[in-house]
């Protein structure tokens, strides 16, 4: 029965690690960033993030929105409709307090 052994020299799993890309095939790092452009760029982000929120706050409020519809079509009568409307506004009115 023969035993086999990994070699760490030449041609073995060391070489593989630390082997090193052709000059080809080396990725060309991003000359240094002006001041300018940084600012730009941070006054980009400060604008992204207020839109950020309005949107998911928007799309919070058609998700309520969707959720109030689906109850009050499941209502049965006009009398069911109405308590079902003024629960929902009992709902608002004391949640805007907490």
């Amino acid at each position: 029965m023969s035993a086999w052994t990994l070699k760490f020299d030449s041609a073995g799993l060391f070489d593989f690690l630390h082997w090193r890309r052709p000059a080809a095939f080396k990725v060309a790092r991003p000359a240094a960033v002006s001041r300018e452009v940084s600012e730009r760029r941070s006054e980009a982000m400060r604008g992204l993030f207020p839109k950020l929120a309005s949107w998911y706050e928007q799309r919070m409020h058609l998700a309520d929105m969707r959720e109030v519809d689906r109850y009050l079509s499941q209502s049965t009568d006009l009398v069911d409709l109405e308590r079902r409307i003024h629960e929902i506004e009992r709902r608002d009115s004391a949640s805007r307090w907490f």
